[in-house]
């Protein structure tokens, strides 16, 4: 028998009892975003009948991430008064619990939203956090602050709060659902996602494990950095590392071959791939990949790459 949520549905309106995480990380915080929805909401879901809220936060939170948590202590309890997308009332109390941090970003799952739709877990910076479109709104500037004892918020979200959020909000990175990047010989396991970060100049990025199907094994790393902005010019669009028992086997190139197809769907028209001048396994598996050699830049005094090299070489791969 399927489990019951505590949850109220009517024609004339709804309620839910819904349990939620804090995941603080590295400067960042743990949100969930689907493929559906423009904003990003904390991570966590309604609470089964029967079921205690911390024990709720636990699970979701393993469904959600593919991690086993534990509690640090309650912060919020947040009573939301809100109209949903077509227009009813909505009535949610949510328990916000404080989760004791794992170390890492790396989350080796991901869940559904209540009603079927595929959602994935992405990092925030909390200094990006005021700038976007994100709920619930209290976390723009309680996260800075969490306080020792359980705090009460109370909130009512008009329709003309939500659309002045939109208008003031910079627009959210829409990632992607990655489950089918494959291409018979290996696949890419979404380590995680993170939203641009302004103030480091870090774009928005993927960050995936290269797994060999033959195996199963985990063959290295790559991520896909999105966006022109200007930092790219020398770390590039596309970074990648093979562990030495699979190097050889150009699997590299295989995997910037399906980052390629990631880009293209978030409608980049081109990529850039850049390496040391010296690195000539890296510079190989950018040819591979299909990318033309454009021209080496040197990299500025005082840029984090300037400590282990002086310039780089550009490769640029079209999409259009």
């Amino acid at each position: 028998m399927k489990a019951m949520d505590c949850f109220i549905d009517q024609a004339r309106g709804w309620f839910r009892l819904r349990a939620a995480a804090i995941i603080l990380e590295a400067g960042c915080v743990l949100m969930a975003q689907n493929v559906r929805d423009p904003y990003y909401y904390a991570i966590g879901g309604g609470v089964r009948l029967q079921e205690t809220t911390d024990e709720a936060v636990l699970r979701e939170a393993y469904e959600e991430t593919g991690l086993r948590y534990e509690i640090d202590r309650l912060c919020f309890i947040h009573e939301n008064f809100f109209q949903e997308s077509a227009g009813r009332p909505a009535h949610e109390l949510a328990f916000y619990y404080l989760l004791k941090p794992q170390g890492h970003h790396n989350l080796p799952g991901h869940g559904v939203s209540m009603d079927g739709t595929a959602e994935h877990p992405v990092w925030v910076p909390l200094s990006q956090l005021p700038r976007l479109y994100a709920f619930p709104l209290f976390f723009r500037e309680r996260l800075a602050r969490l306080p020792e004892r359980v705090e009460r918020i109370t909130t009512r979200e008009t329709p003309a709060l939500r659309w002045q959020l939109v208008a003031s909000s910079t627009q959210n990175t829409a990632f992607q659902a990655t489950d089918a990047l494959s291409d018979g010989v290996i696949c890419l396991r979404c380590a995680w996602r993170r939203e641009r970060d302004q103030a480091r100049g870090h774009a928005p990025a993927y960050r995936f494990d290269i797994l060999r199907l033959a195996g199963g094994e985990v063959a290295g790393q790559c991520e896909l950095r999105l966006g022109n902005e200007e930092a790219l010019t020398w770390a590039g669009n596309i970074g990648y590392e093979i562990a030495p028992p699979f190097r050889g086997q150009r699997l590299a190139a295989r995997a910037c071959r399906l980052l390629f197809e990631l880009a293209r769907a978030h409608g980049m028209p081109e990529v850039t791939i850049t390496c040391q001048p010296g690195n000539l396994a890296s510079a190989r598996t950018a040819e591979l990949a299909g990318a033309v050699y454009q021209r080496t830049v040197d990299i500025p005094a005082g840029h984090p790459m300037r400590r282990d090299q002086c310039a780089v070489r550009v490769y640029r791969m079209p999409l259009a």
